[in-house]
């Protein structure tokens, strides 16, 4: 089995860019854009609730993957707020 290049793993926390991670801190949620962590070398973390809701077309809504500046490749990007 071979490992995964080392541009896919997080230089901080040592897992995967290419997944989101979503974590609380002080009563507040937070989420990782797997692009922007991607090109960042690190999880680039934005309050959860600016990545908007996807609708799955049965009933279901997740939360979206990418930040909303990665999805409409036009550069803008909700307030960073922290690294992992």
């Amino acid at each position: 089995m071979s490992e995964k290049p080392s541009e896919d793993i997080c230089s901080t926390c040592q897992q995967p860019l290419h997944d989101s991670v979503i974590i609380e801190k002080d009563g507040e949620v937070f989420k990782s854009c797997p692009s922007c962590s991607s090109n960042a070398g690190t999880h680039v973390f934005y309050k959860y609730d600016d990545f908007g809701m996807r609708n799955m077309g049965d009933g279901r809504f997740i939360v979206q993957s990418w930040c909303p500046g990665c999805r409409l490749q036009d550069g803008v990007k909700p307030e960073f707020i922290f690294n992992c």
